[in-house]
């Protein structure tokens, strides 16, 4: 079952002040919400009639009756079926934690049916298909939902990349006249993308295309690997001279 209590908590630290003082007043006084008009809710969660309208469609609802509707079912829901949904391991035995995920994962398949627009899930899918490249960005606890879709997606897709808090990017500006280029790698070293993509046919020493490990260019008039590396470690220490 959709639950749009749950739905609120999930979100609750990406809300705006204005939304959070709703999304309180709502969690705090949800069978008191389900009779009450957008003006009452708006007067009593210290907010405006617009702001609580913005709010469920915020939700992914398509507007304050919707929500109303949503958390009467939910509500009934809870009345009929009184088991929490939060699991204590110290306490639960096995049966009951087996059925609290069982019940949890259920609520969390409709919600996502609820939420969810097919044809835009469809359109999605056939941009993701025909991508060259695919970058997933997330924060926080997202950044595990990123690397498990990731995973999904290689299955199907060669390159797909995660940006997360933990990942460290390096942008390489490269000026070599007609040859200058500006690449972006991961912390392997491997491309992402570049402003101009080189292969085997325009560029006879190396590659630079995504999902390719990125080479420094060749030279024969100075050792650019080590000149580079040597500014790279000067770089990295604090009493380094080099501004």
């Amino acid at each position: 079952m959709f639950s749009v209590l749950d739905l609120i908590r999930r979100r609750y630290e990406t809300f705006t002040p204005v939304e959070l003082k709703i999304a309180d007043y709502i969690l705090n006084h949800p069978g008191k919400v389900i009779e009450m008009t957008v003006q009452e809710i708006s007067k009593e969660s210290g907010t405006s009639d617009a702001a609580v309208i913005r709010f469920s469609k915020r939700l992914g609802l398509t507007g304050i009756k919707s929500l109303k509707i949503e958390l009467t079912k939910e509500l009934q829901e809870l009345d009929s079926h009184p088991l929490s949904r939060n699991i204590n391991l110290s306490k639960d035995k096995e049966s009951m934690i087996f059925q609290k995920v069982f019940q949890n994962s259920l609520r969390a398949l409709h919600s996502n049916e609820t939420l969810v627009d097919r044809k835009e899930l469809i359109e999605a899918a056939v941009l993701i298909n025909k991508a060259e490249r695919i970058v997933l960005f997330g924060t926080g606890e997202c950044q595990f939902i990123c690397l498990d879709f990731q995973n999904k997606l290689l299955e199907i897709h060669p390159s797909v990349y995660v940006v997360n808090d933990l990942t460290t990017l390096k942008l390489i500006v490269e000026l070599m006249g007609k040859h200058s280029n500006v690449i972006l790698v991961n912390e392997k070293n491997i491309i992402i993308d570049s402003l101009r993509h080189l292969d085997s046919s325009t560029n006879s020493t190396r590659d630079i295309l995504p999902a390719h490990y990125y080479t420094l260019p060749e030279s024969k008039k100075l050792d650019i690997t080590k000149d580079m590396n040597e500014l790279y470690d000067q770089l990295k220490h604090k009493d380094s001279d080099i501004i």
